[in-house]
């Protein structure tokens, strides 16, 4: 039988392969070279890694110590990685309705794919007591209220709304 810990490893690096190989081709995208199948695979890549994410978190929350997540740095790892599923999403579904793949929308991409190497460093720090994440405090865990979490919510919704009007007018 192969323990929780070792899927987890198994699909993080799944996930990180897969995120850093979209994040290099969104950083040809901005620089605007190498070739054209760029955009295909900067996307194709976002969406794997995005698949695979859910096994990532689903195995390291189970191959955590301990009765779920007690540590600062298990909750500002779930609090990243859902930030670059939810950003990855977006910039999924605006190249879906249409939009074009300029800076900004692989700026985005690119940030996705700094999200998930910062939670990466983080389970490294976590794991190993060793990261190359040394310059933003890791052990407070930055949640909003739930007043700023609705707000956003609602604030995603209507641009979402706003695009798909745009998209089919």
């Amino acid at each position: 039988m192969i323990s929780a810990g070792t899927l987890h490893a198994i699909s993080t690096e799944l996930v990180v392969g897969m995120f850093v190989l979209s994040g290099f081709c969104f950083l040809l995208c901005i620089l605007d070279k190498g070739p054209e199948v760029k955009v295909n695979v900067a996307h194709w890549a976002l969406l794997g890694g995005l698949l695979a994410t859910p096994a990532a978190i689903i195995t390291g929350v189970l191959a955590a110590p301990g009765e779920g997540i007690e540590n600062p740095l298990l909750a500002n790892k779930l609090l990243l990685s859902m930030s670059a599923v939810g950003l990855a999403i977006g910039v999924l579904l605006r190249r879906r309705m249409g939009a074009e793949v300029d800076r900004l929308h692989s700026g985005l991409g690119m940030v996705s794919v700094g999200l998930v190497l910062f939670t990466a460093g983080i389970g490294g720090e976590f794991a190993r007591g060793e990261t190359l994440i040394f310059f933003i405090p890791k052990e407070t865990v930055f949640l909003f209220p739930i007043w700023v979490s609705a707000l956003i919510l609602i604030l995603g919704i209507v641009i979402l709304g706003k695009s798909a009007v745009q998209h089919r007018g």
